[in-house]
């Protein structure tokens, strides 16, 4: 099992930690390999490319910071190697920019990015660059200061999307990994969404020429053309991901695109569900169905390599629901159930 891919699972709790499964199967199943309970809070996590270094965010007492740990793939252990803070409340997303130079997080309480250079031992530099989010939007009061949700890298590392929930942007920046890391406003500095729309998690497709966002509380998905030579976002559409009968309360939290991009789809944390929708060759979305997500609040979506195997992390029902991927449909069907408490961010390696 020791070539077996692997799910990394953080809890929103401050005694469970970071798991480490192994997919042991077709259908998702998961088998424990190593818990390293004394992480607290661990929200969101990300890998170095080189797959030697997880970083995390964590609070011990309140300190808000992003870990450096050094992960050891046969046997799943999580060792710490230093931390930095965050120098914002509330720290939601972190990511590795795909040359492993620099590693970015984003604070949603007063809505703010930072970035960190990334030393050779992939331990974590004094912070490079700190960018504060100025700006309100139309709903009170979730929207009467920013709240950066998420800090997405492309796949050539030029560019860095913060999704900023309070202001309705897409913020864009320029990354010089090379520099340590160093944030500066992109050309086009934003992208804006319907006014309250609250935008949460960011994707680029696979051919980096289409770029998505999750809209949290308009519960939609925007599609944009991206320029990916500059780093511009264009406007295509709108569209919900609920349906239109429904008139219960419910957040989108995150969306996943399969690895040819010819599939999307977004979680609903109120209807319990996860959205799917097809992708045309000009990066359009045409609905596909509502799949139950297999518990309330469906937070992380996470894809197997393949593009098989969807894994939803259904944090109040305490549980990660696999479901495999029907590649001539798009249309997902229940695989496979493992308990782990209050899953939140869930990555493959």
């Amino acid at each position: 099992m020791a070539d077996a891919p692997l799910l990394i699972v953080s809890t929103q709790t401050e005694s469970d930690g970071i798991f480490v499964f192994e997919i042991a199967d077709g259908d998702g199943r998961l088998e424990l390999l190593r818990q390293t309970p004394d992480i607290k809070d661990a929200f969101f996590v990300d890998i170095h490319p080189n797959g030697e270094v997880l970083y995390s965010i964590k609070d011990p007492g309140g300190e808000k910071l992003v870990a450096a740990l050094a992960f050891d793939r046969k046997t799943g252990s999580l060792e710490p190697i230093n931390e930095q803070t965050t120098q914002g409340e509330y720290p939601c997303y972190v990511e590795v920019d795909p040359s492993g130079r620099a590693v970015l997080a984003a604070n949603y309480n007063g809505g703010s990015v930072i970035s960190f250079p990334v030393n050779e031992d992939g331990s974590l530099g004094e912070a490079t660059s700190f960018h504060q989010h100025v700006g309100t939007s139309v709903l009170e009061p979730r929207q009467q200061q920013p709240h950066a949700h998420c800090f997405k890298i492309s796949a050539d590392g030029r560019f860095a999307f913060a999704a900023d929930l309070g202001m309705d942007k897409v913020m864009i920046y320029a990354l010089d990994a090379a520099a340590g890391g160093t944030l500066t406003p992109g050309e086009q500095p934003y992208a804006r969404v319907a006014p309250g729309g609250g935008p949460r998690h960011f994707t680029i497709s696979p051919n980096n020429r289409h770029a998505y966002v999750i809209n949290e509380i308009g519960n939609t998905v925007t599609a944009f053309d991206f320029d990916s030579d500059r780093g511009l976002l264009l406007e295509q559409e709108t569209v919900p991901t609920l349906p239109a009968d429904f008139d219960g309360v419910s957040h989108t939290a995150d969306l996943c695109l399969t690895p040819d991009g010819r599939y999307l789809y977004g979680s609903n944390r109120g209807h319990n569900s996860v959205a799917m929708f097809k992708v045309d060759s000009a990066g359009a979305l045409t609905p596909n169905g509502i799949q139950p997500s297999g518990g309330p609040v469906a937070q992380n979506l996470e894809m197997s390599p393949e593009g098989d195997l969807l894994f939803v992390a259904n944090d109040a029902s305490n549980k990660i629901s696999a479901f495999r991927i029907d590649s001539g449909s798009g249309k997902l069907s229940p695989a496979s159930e493992t308990e782990v408490p209050k899953p939140v961010c869930s990555i493959v390696v």
